[in-house]
């Protein structure tokens, strides 16, 4: 009975969904061209190249490597094996679906067990210094120092949830891996194929997820959610709004309200969730092999948590910054697109070389 009536739900949402797409047709193709530039100028610049590089570091057995400074905090702290500590930090550096993708490709060659892999995606999540700093930091506050303390508070939620994870585990105990490096030129290809895919993928979703809050701001449930959210809280309708489009797609977090030092924790635990748009990405990744329960708890946890150190860090960090705007010069050349086209381009062409090569061998 249960999965009938999801399937007719299912159903009834994709019919009228479809349905929607034809009325709005034009403030959607508006949203989707909108959304494609964010991909081109933010997602794509900030993620291509972690994605390659992460791919490249589990298939070459690198990260093993990576780990072996950390071992003391992996083992009786994280309560995980030594081996594992570096994904840790590329998913807390890489971006929000770095850790998830990570995690996927250990499992999926069988490098790691199915419990810790599950454990470790609960803190193995985090939208990066750099994009924080950029985009909290100095778009909406003019200053790094508060991206810093966003990150600081995120990081330090994510840390928590690190601890809290592994309480009751026992400790793991000493291994002597013997796995080799494989640093090949051949793990470097599949890595950039895999990383290509990835960023296709992420990409994808971000543009469905535009159509979504168009859909959604065009019928009036986003003003009536937003109108509703702002009477409760005693927030300004224009933040309200952008808190609930952040909430479905993190980027729209830059609609907040710039300079407004009080919507700091708000921004702390806005992107410590990361949004819905970001949670599909990570499912995605998973693939059905891994379960995502544990990692949705933590977060909702972490998102909290994030808020209040978030504030905790702004009292004691005296939140009278000096703002550091970038040139407006040195924001057009860091959003251009080219440096992207260029990435596709190479990409698609050594992809089509790799196929060209695969058939002269057949």
């Amino acid at each position: 009975m249960r999965s009938r009536l999801k399937n007719l739900l299912i159903g009834t949402l994709s019919v009228l969904y479809m349905v929607l797409l034809i009325v709005f047709v034009r403030d959607i193709g508006e949203a989707v061209s909108n959304s494609l530039k964010v991909c081109f100028e933010v997602i794509i610049p900030s993620l291509y190249a972690f994605m390659i590089a992460s791919g490249f570091v589990v298939s070459s057995n690198l990260y093993i490597v990576l780990s072996k400074p950390f071992g003391f905090v992996s083992r009786y702290i994280f309560r995980i094996p030594p081996e594992y500590f570096s994904v840790f930090l590329i998913g807390s550096i890489g971006g929000y679906p770095v850790g998830a993708k990570l995690m996927s490709e250990l499992y999926g060659e069988g490098k790691i067990d199915k419990d810790t892999a599950e454990q470790m995606l609960s803190y193995c999540y985090l939208a990066g210094p750099a994009f924080i700093c950029s985009i909290a930091g100095v778009r909406l506050f003019s200053s790094v120092k508060v991206g810093m303390i966003i990150f600081a508070a995120i990081i330090s939620a994510n840390l928590l949830m690190a601890v809290i994870s592994g309480f009751g585990r026992p400790i793991p105990k000493k291994r002597v891996i013997t796995a080799k490096l494989g640093l090949s030129s051949e793990n470097l290809i599949r890595s950039v194929s895999n990383g290509a895919k990835g960023m296709f993928s992420i990409c994808a979703v971000i543009v469905f997820f535009s159509t979504i809050i168009c859909i959604l701001e065009k019928s009036g449930v986003l003003t009536f959610i937003s109108r509703s959210l702002a009477d409760v809280t005693g927030m300004k309708y224009s933040d309200a709004s952008a808190a609930v489009r952040s909430i479905i797609e993190i980027s729209n977090i830059s609609s907040l309200s710039h300079g407004n030092y009080r919507l700091i924790p708000l921004t702390a635990s806005l992107l410590s969730f990361g949004g819905l748009c970001v949670l599909m990405q990570v499912n995605g990744f998973l693939q059905g092999k891994l379960s995502a329960k544990r990692f949705y708890f933590f977060r909702i946890l972490a998102t909290i948590i994030s808020y209040l150190l978030c504030k905790l860090y702004v009292e004691v960090f005296d939140p009278n910054f000096v703002p550091t705007i970038a040139p407006a010069g040195a924001a057009v050349r860091q959003n251009s697109p080219i440096p992207t086209l260029f990435l596709l381009i190479m990409t698609i062409l050594l992809l089509s070389n790799i196929s060209i090569e695969k058939k002269k061998k057949v």
